[in-house]
């Protein structure tokens, strides 16, 4: 649908299938939040099913995938068998682990574009300080693994070469970030295969009183404030990038103060999707912004607690999405993760997995 504010400016909102697909998922996100957690025992498996439903080690926790058919709710056990050119040959087994049947998923593509390294500036290389924790962006991939562990993931490096690692520290100025996507759009233009894009990066702007306005409101106001005028070539850009069918998912942002009045201005480019974060509780997180379903039309989980996964007696790596086996080798640099981790930078991820893995089953069942 879109509604025209004047005759100068028409506002894209979210309500074809997609959006009616991201209701949908929303609710079965709340629903999963405010459920005790499943046990899965898997009456009906192959001893060899069952073994690999079960195991805990990090070899074989991104060989399987928990789905739920977003069609009927049924919920079903998918295992990897192979990958060749085709694309991913998987066995489907029922939530009690019952083998129903074979198939070949037709491969997507992910681009994550976030900080994959934590070199901080040309005052911490000079004293070799390197942070013994893992980047950002590697927590974000392990979040999309875990949901969509099929998939292909290429990473847009928020850092790529020295002279920017020695100058920048932390977040890039806009003008690296829409080098960075211009690169990518020209690689697509060439026939480089992107789907989805998940993307952290937020650009937050307080809109004030214009919080208390209609939402299509504040979209044209950040359009026209503060997208026209900073963003501009980038915006081009992402609106260059879906046209080619890619979908772009980013982060609505975390504001412990006044979240209502705070707004991710990239949410504002029209066809980019704006995923918040849900509490524990199932409801939307007090701190996350962009709330108005005209910049942020999906959610997901936000908060998790990192764990150590142990069998026998043996540490075998840690868990940081709930879900059972261990996702990341133990060591120093990781044991940084346990304790209480959030964001809607997680959740954008989870969303993005979700989707990309209900395509690739699209037809299959």
């Amino acid at each position: 649908m879109n509604l025209s504010i004047n005759k100068f400016r028409t506002i894209n909102v979210f309500e074809n299938k997609a959006g009616k697909i991201a209701k949908r998922l929303n609710k079965a996100a709340i629903r999963e939040l405010k459920t005790e957690k499943i046990e899965y025992t898997y009456p009906k498996a192959t001893i060899e099913d069952l073994k690999r439903l079960t195991s805990k080690k990090l070899e074989d926790t991104y060989k399987r995938v928990t789905w739920t058919n977003p069609n009927d709710g049924k919920v079903y056990h998918l295992l990897e068998e192979s990958r060749d050119k085709k694309g991913i040959n998987i066995r489907i087994l029922s939530s009690e682990g019952e083998f129903i049947k074979n198939a070949t998923l037709e491969p997507k593509t992910i681009v994550i574009f976030d900080q994959f390294k934590n070199l901080g500036g040309i005052r911490s290389l000079l004293k070799f300080k390197r942070n013994n924790y893992p980047s950002h962006g590697e927590i974000v991939e392990t979040y999309l693994r875990r949901t969509n562990p099929f998939a292909t993931i290429k990473r847009l490096e928020h850092k790529k070469n020295i002279f920017e690692q020695l100058k920048y520290r932390g977040t890039l100025p806009i003008s690296l970030t829409e080098k960075r996507f211009e690169e990518l759009n020209k690689e697509m233009k060439n026939g480089k295969k992107v789907d989805y894009i998940s993307m952290s990066e937020v650009a937050v702007c307080d809109i004030g009183d214009l919080s208390n306005t209609n939402g299509n409101m504040q979209k044209v106001a950040i359009e026209s404030n503060i997208i026209e005028k900073d963003f501009k070539s980038l915006a081009q850009t992402f609106k260059s990038i879906i046209h080619k069918g890619s979908r772009i998912f980013m982060s609505a942002s975390n504001e412990p103060i006044n979240p209502k009045q705070k707004v991710n201005a990239f949410l504002a480019i029209d066809g980019v999707e704006g995923v918040g974060g849900l509490a524990r509780n199932g409801k939307i997180a007090t701190d996350s912004a962009s709330r108005n379903a005209i910049f942020t039309q999906h959610y997901e989980q936000r908060t998790f607690q990192g764990t150590i996964v142990e069998e026998n007696g043996e540490i075998l790596g840690i868990n940081i999405t709930g879900k059972q086996g261990a996702e990341l080798p133990y060591n120093k640099k990781y044991q940084h993760l346990l304790r209480p981790i959030g964001g809607t930078s997680y959740s954008t991820p989870i969303r993005v997995g979700k989707i990309s893995l209900n395509d690739m089953m699209k037809g299959i069942l």
